[in-house]
């Protein structure tokens, strides 16, 4: 049976290893702590997000690729696959798929136990430093303590920025950076208000002067202003630093310092109804001042922020319908400079690593060397907050176990005899790990090309901001499909069809004539 080494203890490492095992490999998972899976237990604030219900490849930075492992493995597989492991699952607010027990231990725990009965070795406190080629076939795994074991095939799973210098330098690698995290901003315009939590439309602009100067034409209604580029909804809280909350922290995917982040304070409202609003208040209460007037609004801090934002006096009454325009057009493009991103320890995920263009979508084997995959943050993917990046971790850990399984038998491989000299370049790249640890992808890595990809929203006078799901239409980015994730879920339902050819679970050949994954004992 082929003898596979799991680089990574991490959701796709423990997802790749009993998929491999599953399908009769012989399996050695190494983690460099000191047990398997302690990221996982803090995903979802300790409940483990585990997917949603409402996956669409374009909340992905990699859409095309992204799409390609869907179409192997549906998320409706990917969902029986932890049904089958024992984790019984529910859905909530915006698709959120989180274990019954509301305890990311529970999903840890399963995914252990699957393991353990697919007979997965652990090797806990076991760091790799770097693997190469073997002249005659297979791989050596090179570790911490200089000691050297082959194997067959190599699943490099090592999570967010990998060492560079892990796996062959031909693979082509992107600089990393901490996405999914608060945003520092220029505070002039919030200082009083840390701690507050408001529903917002959050979007960047490149030309704020046109959009005000749109804005004044509002009330002429043959008048349209358009708005198209990356934007979030959902909930913002202001900060000391700046401000935070799951909206911003997947405005953060596309954002860069220098740029202005704006929100849209009253996201449902249409730009006429809230001028219209604020002007039939001040008629209909002259003696209120304009701070008094948008508390109808909004809570009473983020009232007088939004007017004295607007160049207005918050203590006076408001007695121009110009005035009006003004504060209806600053509630929806309330703006702040970027200064970069909130403690990077804090962020949720890493963009960067190992370019997917070096890696089948379908197997995760590297197109330049035959039994090397990668999965998981190790690759550079990386998607939207709500459980998007739990889901990448599992279809491609799966995909990419199922495969490495079936990887060429290479005699020698065992690792009888092997020293870190006698593998060309892999004392040097191990000397080079040693030195810059995960920092090297940081110096050695070139920024990846891509751009992530933007939902398309419309800003106009009659049209306003859009959202996600029920809020508004969200933009199909790259033809990216919407599928459900809802088997295993106490919701039931069947997930829109992802044209996976039939190539999702079960048995018999996948894409290229390859096995299907068994995602059944």
């Amino acid at each position: 049976m082929p003898k596979v080494a799991i680089i990574g203890g991490g959701a796709s490492g423990m997802a790749a290893a009993i998929a491999a095992a599953r399908e009769g490999a012989e399996v050695h998972l190494f983690e460099r702590a000191d047990r398997v899976g302690k990221k996982l237990l803090a995903t979802g604030n300790g409940r483990c997000n585990m997917s949603n219900a409402d996956i669409m490849s374009s909340d992905y930075n990699d859409p095309e690729f992204v799409q390609e492992a869907m179409n192997a493995l549906p998320p409706e597989s990917v969902m029986a696959f932890f049904e089958d492991l024992g984790v019984l699952a529910f859905e909530e607010d915006e698709g959120r798929i989180y274990p019954y027990s509301n305890k990311a231990a529970t999903v840890l725990d399963m995914l252990r136990l699957g393991m353990r009965e697919a007979g997965v070795t652990e090797h806990c406190e076991r760091e790799v430093r770097a693997v190469a080629p073997l002249a005659r076939g297979g791989w050596a795994v090179a570790f911490a303590d200089e000691s050297v074991e082959g194997f067959d095939a190599v699943i490099c799973a090592i999570g967010g920025n990998p060492s560079r210098a892990l796996l062959p330098g031909d693979i082509e690698f992107h600089a990393c950076q901490p996405v999914l995290v608060g945003l520092k901003t220029d505070t002039t315009n919030i200082k009083a208000l840390s701690g507050i939590r408001v529903r917002a439309r959050i979007y960047l602009d490149e030309d704020p002067e046109d959009l005000r100067d749109a804005w004044l034409d509002v009330v002429d209604p043959e008048f349209e202003a358009s708005y198209s580029g990356p934007e979030e909804r959902g909930e913002v809280l202001f900060r000391d630093w700046g401000i935070s909350g799951i909206a911003v922290f997947d405005m953060s995917r596309y954002v860069e310092p220098g740029q202005m982040v704006f929100l849209d304070l009253l996201p449902d409202m249409e730009p006429q109804d809230k001028v219209d609003f604020i002007w039939d208040q001040s008629m209909a209460h002259p003696d209120r001042t304009a701070a008094e007037v948008m508390s109808g609004l909004l809570p009473s801090r983020v009232a007088r922020a939004v007017v004295v934002a607007g160049g207005l006096n918050p203590d006076e009454p408001i007695i121009a319908e110009q005035e009006a325009v003004v504060l209806a057009m600053v509630s929806e493009s309330f703006g702040m400079a970027v200064r970069g991103i909130a403690d990077p320890k804090q962020a949720q995920v890493t963009r960067g690593g190992f370019a997917t263009e070096c890696f089948d979508a379908h197997t995760f084997e590297c197109r330049a060397h035959a039994g090397l995959f990668a999965c998981g943050e190790a690759l550079d993917v990386d998607g939207r907050c709500g459980g998007y990046n739990l889901h990448w971790a599992w279809t491609s850990g799966l995909l990419a176990g199922a495969a490495a399984a079936h990887a060429q038998e290479a005699v020698g491989a065992s690792g009888d005899g092997l020293s870190i000299d006698e593998v060309p370049g892999l004392a040097e790249r191990v000397r080079r790990a040693s030195l810059s640890g995960r920092e090297a992808s940081h110096r050695e890595g070139g920024r990846g090309k891509r751009q992530p990809n933007a939902g398309e929203g419309r800003r106009g006078s009659k049209a306003g901001g859009q959202g996600r799901g029920g809020e508004g239409k969200r933009g199909n980015r790259d033809g990216g499909q919407r599928a459900g994730a809802r088997s295993g879920s106490p919701k039931g339902g069947n997930g829109a069809s992802r044209g996976n050819n039939g190539s999702g679970g079960g048995s018999g050949k996948g894409p290229n004539g390859r096995p299907k994954l068994s995602l059944g004992r």
